[in-house]
């Protein structure tokens, strides 16, 4: 019906596209039939129930409040406006109402996590043509209402996705991120294609067209991106800026500070400016990697129209040409070379093939089918189609060279590939740390404790004649101080500090949240290939199979079978871009093997089946023997390789004869492409190579034991799976154990596999229609051999995991490999330990009955026997225990998520397993969940989960979604720019993870001891100046300046610049402020601060001439000999925080590897010697200090006794940190080995199951059973002291 409309761009909205009818519709009766028969469910056009949201709550926004809300803030002086910015839940109840939600302006979502948000409805008011045509606007609006179509929706966009209200769900339903029709859509268009090739066949009706831009809207990832005077003005109003600007008004107000009031607003605009410039600057960076544009000839009307790519929707069909994709297609026909760097970091390029839905199935989905989907952002650098032509229909002559390869688009702006990496950075998963909360409650408490002194004071104050509301301003003043309002800056400093020394070392963090979570991973899971292991693979040899028998291994193609060969040079998916061979690393290499060339289709047609016909399909590839381009073999058909089936099938006709094409720039053994394969090869090959130049069997002798035969099926896969499909008669008896003692060397197996297509057998046309199991199952297999590859561990991965394992982190492996060749490489590099059996999870056979285990166990012993006849009762106990590993297959890991969940099976398989092996994608990331806080996409209760704080390492496509779910994903890329993980790091080693995890620790326990440093020194401060006013005194101007600016801020901003220590200390910091050992060791502190500042006024008292100052009411009173005392004293306890609170064992550096502390402690120390022993004018004048003699001087003696009370303060201040430290470790021993712990082990149903406590988890284990001689774990959990 496309050819009924015109489409009018000069009227193009940006949501949605208008139709205008060129012959209306007759007959009202007709006109309502023709609706209800489009009708659709509203709700069924949505995607389910988002399982993060807890409920929609609808408000509107009535005047009477906004006009209470003006009047009451007004009367508040603007305190009221504060409140409600900073509070959601004060602004919601002061200016909205709630409504049901079909009439609600706002919406407040509430989250699984307890967050909560308010944001705008959007009404929508579509003009019925746009999304109806067969009325215009002016045409029977009553029949859409009838016939069940809403005249408006409304819409609310909520972290970057849109939700409509549905009012049969009375709910918002999400969008899809692919439409539901669209796998109808896409299946009918890939039929429709391969009967004509006429692409306006694949063009849908304009309604649904009209649709779909209504619900998708623009195709922009438009990340808004403030202004920094917009910034400036949100941090400007942030409740610890806020407190600060009080500050200064009671320091202004009260006392007249005007200097240091002008430092702090200084210090505080510099700050507020720095984080508004740095916000502005990350966000536009993020925004500029989101954001894309660009013209799309895209088949609207009957042909190719250029338009904006920000008009594309699910279902377009655009043409595909070499440059950056604007959205996530699925390609339909042609072939495509991408890459996808800047997407997975996968430097490799990868090539797309058109989707068949014999191939795919008829459930597509983007993140699976990967084959075919090209996925936007990525960068397309050959796109062609040869032998189609689309003259007439409006394509640029750009795209029309080589032919037109077509694509429907799938997904657009944030529901793509790159739009959900990029969502998941914008609205990371909260963290389950609670720091900023337990440092507010913490400051409560001290707050507290600050006023009951005050109100000590305040008696004092009050007898000596002050006036309320000089007592109220001191009252103020009071709350200054104890809560420092430098305290959000200070925080952060460690973070930035470690941000910066990871990107020196080619790290780079776009997620800054996940530095502190580093510090906290319990358990990190690694992808074997290209992670643990080198990129790429060596092949060792291969073993061909010759009449149901191995024949000795060998690598010279010479010796080999005809068939070998010939099944390496043409099972694969590559592709020439250029004079450059592309595509997996492993196929190239097994190309590269075989010696044979692959000749472009551009360069000449071989004969005679160079076009496809209905009998025949079209050539995909064409390859020769070295030297023999007569002997070519054309590859037919295509079945690319996926991890569901874990092989690829290819078609191959014989008899494929040429002239001329051999000879061209890439086609014959002197080629460019010919040459680049034999560097390939020479660089990868671990044997003796037959020359490229050696003559090569005739690839005819295939075909000889079948006369008349001309094509063949090639397959290559899993050992397992090729096993399944191969005649019994061809299988060797010694196969099981051959493939045995290869994986037990950690070296990869795959099985190769050929069948002769008998004359007759198959009927007309099968070889283009069948799908590849039709093929398998009608064409015999026989097993050819076995390529034998080796792929090696990275010098460094065995040191690395043992140092992350010395660290009490779990390290698991996570592989698509055989289960036997990862646990070899597991044992290789330390994950498992030596000399232990592993229990296998598999899938159970088929048929078992359905009350049986889901899976099958068995147990894989040292010396590679296995013992199948296993009970769980027997061994989940021991692998509980440690006395077992535990390895578990995809299948099987897919069994047991198959609900009712097993919590028996489930346990031992998250707590202890160690190797996952044949896992697809999908199955890393729900692991991923399974680990941390859960699936979240659980269909059912009752499935497990941890609790862990997760990393994953990983460097490929199949990777991203794992790297996602962790809570630390770290992707080893060369891509700066990558979005595929929160870290990228350009260091191909997974050393990158012990860098990540040592500055995760530093930065986090640098954060809790600034924070304790910045609390000690308000306390501190706080009683002090609470002291005073019972003498009715106050310290001076100066004095505060010099105490808070040249000591507490120095301090507290080079405390986190001390660097990690080199080697991971084996207990993680604290997970919380509020623990006993920060708890304990900040209040001994705070004790010694306390008594020592009371030694020092008790001591003043021995001076023969000293009579106490009682200053005046008005508390002007700064030139005392207890203010220069208490002053003094105060210096000297800010220098010995400093140093008790930057303790760098056992996650940081001594202190004295942080020069620039150190050298500001030592110039802090002869300053206080200075003040202390010297009487001049800056001493008596500037720092309002006290002389020497009297009436009320401090005589040299008493200043000297004061020094031995700095020392003794610092003696003790040291000893009682030691003292909490050791002696929490001393209790926490006692207890481990007590009747408490004893009878914890018997009451606990948790301990008394085996189940181990989260923190032992993968932990070296420590002695033993004797009976066995195996390592069994302690029960006990780790020690709370130690932590520190």
């Amino acid at each position: 019906m496309g050819s009924n409309f015109v489409l009018h761009d000069e009227e193009l909205h940006p949501n949605v596209q208008h139709f205008e009818v060129e012959q209306p519709l007759t007959g009202l009766k007709q006109d309502k039939q023709r609706l209800q028969r489009l009708h659709r469910p509203t709700v069924d056009v949505f995607a389910g129930e988002d399982k993060e949201i807890v409920s929609f709550e609808g408000f509107t926004s009535p005047w009477y409040k906004q006009l209470l809300f003006l009047v009451l803030g007004v009367c508040t002086f603007g305190v009221l406006f504060l409140v409600a910015k900073w509070s959601l839940r004060v602004r919601t109840a002061l200016r909205l109402s709630r409504c049901p939600l079909k009439q609600a302006k706002f919406v407040r979502v509430t989250l699984l996590d307890g967050r909560v948000s308010l944001h705008d409805v959007e009404v929508l008011q579509p003009s019925p043509a746009a999304s109806h045509p067969y009325l215009s606007p002016q045409q029977h609006p009553d029949l859409l209402v009838e016939a069940g179509f809403p005249l408006q929706q409304r819409l609310l966009e909520y972290r970057c996705g849109r939700y409509f209200y549905v009012e049969s769900a009375d709910k918002f339903l999400p969008v899809p991120d692919v439409p539901k029709a669209f796998n109808t859509q896409l299946q009918a268009s890939a039929t429709r294609m391969a009967v004509s090739k006429d692409p306006r066949v694949l063009e849908e009706h304009d309604w649904q067209l009209g649709d779909r831009q209504q619900h998708y809207g623009s195709n922009e990832m438009a990340i808004p991106v403030k202004s920094v005077a917009a910034l400036i003005a949100d941090e400007m109003w942030h409740p610890f800026y806020v407190f600060q600007y009080f500050s200064i008004i009671i320091w202004v107000a009260g006392d007249q500070y005007y200097t240091y009031a002008v430092c702090i607003l200084v210090i505080t605009w510099f700050s507020i400016i720095t984080s508004a410039v740095e916000t502005h600057q990350n966000m536009k960076r993020l925004a500029d990697i989101a954001h894309f544009s660009c013209m799309v000839e895209v088949l609207r009307g009957g042909s190719f129209k250029l338009m904006p790519s920000q008009t594309l929707v699910p279902g377009d069909i655009i043409a595909v040409v070499p440059g950056t994709l604007p959205a996530d297609c699925v390609l339909l026909n042609g072939e495509c070379i991408v890459d996808e760097n800047m997407l997975t970091g996968e430097s490799v390029p990868v090539r797309k093939v058109p989707y068949n839905p014999s191939v795919e199935g008829s459930g597509y989905c983007p993140d699976k089918h990967s084959s075919c989907t090209l996925y936007g952002g990525t960068q397309v650098a050959q796109a062609r189609a040869p032998g189609t032509s689309y003259s007439g229909l409006g394509l640029s002559p750009s795209a029309s060279t080589g032919g037109c390869a077509l694509a429907m688009v799938a997904r657009t702006r944030f529901y793509s590939a790159k739009g959900q990496l990029l969502r998941s950075i914008l609205y990371p998963r909260d963290g389950s740390e609670s720091f900023i909360s337990d440092s507010l409650k913490f400051i409560g408490v001290m707050l507290v404790a600050c006023i009951g002194i005050f109100i000590w004071a305040a008696v004092v104050l009050a007898s000596i004649g002050a006036e309320p509301t000089r007592i109220v301003v001191r009252f103020f003043d009071m709350i200054t101080i104890a809560v420092p309002p430098a305290l959000p800056a200070c925080l952060t400093i460690a973070t930035v500090f470690s941000i910066g020394r990871l990107r020196k070392i080619g790290i780079y963090v776009t997620g800054p949240h996940t530095i502190t979570l580093a510090g906290q991973l319990d358990v990190v899971c690694f992808d074997k290939t290209g992670t643990l292991t080198v990129q790429g693979l060596e092949l060792q040899s291969i073993v061909p199979v010759n009449n149901g028998r191995f024949e000795p291994p060998s690598t010279d193609m010479q010796l080999l079978p005809p068939d070998v060969p010939q099944l390496l040079a043409s099972c694969h998916g590559l592709a020439l871009l250029g004079d450059t061979l592309v595509g997996d690393p492993l196929d190239q290499k097994l190309f590269a093997a075989s010696g044979w060339s692959l000749v472009d289709k551009e360069d000449g047609q071989y004969s005679p089946a160079a076009a496809a016909t209905a009998h025949a399909p079209q050539q995909l590839a064409v390859v020769h023997p070295p030297g023999r381009p007569a002997a070519a073999v054309a590859v037919v058909r295509r079945f690319e390789f996926s991890s569901q089936l874990q092989r690829n099938l290819v078609v191959v006709q014989l008899g494929v004869a040429g002239t001329g094409a051999a000879a061209g720039p890439t086609g014959g053994s002197g080629s460019p492409a010919a040459a680049a394969t034999a560097n390939l090869l020479d660089s990868h090959m671990s044997g003796p190579l037959v020359s490229l130049a050696a003559p090569a069997p005739a690839a005819q002798s295939l075909a000889a034991a079948v006369p008349g035969a001309t094509h063949v099926l090639y397959a290559k896969g899993s050992p397992e799976m090729i096993k399944s499909l191969v005649a019994a008669s061809s299988l060797p008896p010694d196969f099981d154990r051959l493939l045995a003692e290869y994986t037990r060397e950690g070296l990869r197996v795959l099985a190769l596999a050929r069948g002769v297509v008998v004359p007759g057998s198959l009927p007309d046309g099968a070889l283009s229609s069948y799908s590849q199991q039709q093929l398998e199952a009608a064409v015999q297999l026989e097993l050819t051999g076995l390529a034998v590859l080796a792929n090696p561990l990275r010098p460094d991965t065995a040191g690395a995991i043992q140092a992350l394992q010395k660290a009490q982190i779990r390290t698991a492996m996570v592989t698509g490999d055989h289960v036997r060749t990862a646990v070899s490489v597991a044992h290789q590099c330390n994950i498992l330990p030596e000399g232990r059996p592993v229990l296998l999870m598999d899938a159970a056979p088929p048929g078992q009955p359905v009350d049986a285990c889901p899976v099958s166990l068995s147990v894989l012993y040292p010396d590679g026997s296995v013992n199948a006849s296993v009970t769980r009762t027997a061994v989940l106990p021991q692998v509980m225990m440690g006395e077992l590993e535990c390895a578990v297959t995809g299948k099987g890991f897919d069994a047991l998520l198959a609900p009712p969940y097993d919590a028996e099976l489930l346990q031992p398989m998250l707590r202890r397993g160690t190797v996952f092996a044949r896992m697809s994608p999908d199955n890393k990331r729900d692991l991923m969940e399974l680990l941390g806080s859960g699936l979240q996409t659980a269909a059912a209760p009752g499935c497990p989960k941890l609790g862990l704080h997760v990393g994953f390492c990983g460097d490929g496509a199949n990777d991203c979604g794992a790297l996602k779910a962790a809570h630390v994903g770290v992707s080893l890329c060369e891509a700066e720019a990558s979005v595929a993980a929160p870290m990228t790091s350009r260091q191909q080693s997974i050393t990158s993870m012990i860098s990540v995890v040592a500055e995760g620790r530093c930065a986090l326990l640098a954060t809790y001891q600034i924070f304790q440093f910045i609390v000690g020194y308000a306390m501190a401060q706080a009683f002090a100046t609470n002291l005073m006013y019972t003498h009715g005194l106050q310290m001076g101007n100066y004095q505060y300046l010099i105490q808070d600016l040249f000591y507490i801020t120095i301090l507290a901003a080079l405390m986190g610049y001390t660097k990690p220590r080199k080697e991971l200390a084996r207990a993680k910091p604290v997970g919380r402020v509020l623990s006993l050992p920060l708890i304990l060791s900040l209040l001994l502190q705070i004790a010694v601060v306390i008594v020592f500042q009371l030694i020092a006024l008790r001591a003043m008292r021995r001076i023969p001439w000293y009579k106490s100052t009682i200053g005046t009411p008005d508390l002007r009173t700064y030139k005392a000999p207890e203010t220069t005392v208490i002053y003094l004293i105060n210096l000297a306890q800010f220098i010995i925080l400093g140093v008790v609170f930057n303790k760098g064992y056992p996650h940081r550096q001594p202190l004295w590897t942080n020069v620039g502390m150190l050298v500001a402690m030592i110039l802090q120390v002869m300053f206080l010697i200075y003040s202390l022993f010297s009487v001049d004018a800056f001493t008596t004048k500037v720092q309002t200090m006290v002389g020497r003699g009297p009436p009320d001087g401090l005589p040299t003696a008493f200043r000297a006794g004061l020094l031995l009370i700095m020392v003794v303060n610092a003696a003790v201040a040291l000893l009682a940190e030691l003292g909490s430290t050791y002696g929490l470790r001393l209790i926490d021993r006692a207890k481990s080995s007590g009747w408490l712990q004893r009878r914890r082990s018997t009451t606990d149903p948790v301990l008394r199951q085996g189940l181990l406590h989260p923190m032992h988890i993968g932990m070296p284990l420590p002695k033993h059973s004797p009976a066995n001689g195996l390592h069994v774990p302690s029960l006990q959990p780790p020690s709370g002291a130690a932590l520190l």
